[in-house]
């Protein structure tokens, strides 16, 4: 179970980079009504919830390979409980969005995923995000292994 705990983990750590973890990173005090629209408007837009759901996806099949004493069962129940909990996700975001954007920033960014460049941008999200992680992936498989040369070469790693 212990390899699930560390699927958890990552999968939280590659939604962060489009979410807060849950509905536990709000502030203790909740924007106005007016803003909260604005920001879940955002997220609409944006369909940041839909990309976060995403990466998890994504990266489910790679986690379930690499940890293949994980029942499958656990896999499945924590892709439907994400599913199932995507509201907890988005009331994380409002927190996030309220803390760092303006309303005026806000109807900013609104405006620009309503704008054709922001429609083309939710468009080709998806994508980004997929070969952005394989491209990461190599990147970090090809660093790892020139450390380990380098590390066998000069005599600290030993074979």
């Amino acid at each position: 179970m212990r390899a699930a705990v560390r699927f958890v983990l990552i999968a939280a750590t590659a939604t962060c980079a489009l979410a807060p973890a849950s509905a536990l990173a709000q502030s203790a005090a909740s924007p106005d009504t007016a803003k909260a629209r604005l920001i879940r408007q955002l997220i609409a837009d944006a369909h940041l919830t839909d990309q976060a759901l995403q990466v998890i996806e994504q990266a489910l099949p790679a986690q379930r390979a690499a940890n293949p004493r994980v029942p499958a069962v656990f896999w499945d129940r924590f892709l439907e409980q994400a599913r199932a909990r995507r509201g907890e996700l988005e009331d994380g975001y409002v927190a996030l969005y309220d803390r760092n954007f303006t309303a005026a920033e806000l109807r900013g960014l609104i405006a620009f995923y309503e704008s054709p460049i922001g429609k083309r941008f939710v468009e080709v999200q998806p994508t980004l995000t997929r070969e952005g992680m394989a491209m990461g992936q190599e990147w970090g498989t090809r660093i790892g292994a020139d450390v380990g040369r380098t590390l066998s070469a000069d005599g600290t790693l030993k074979q």
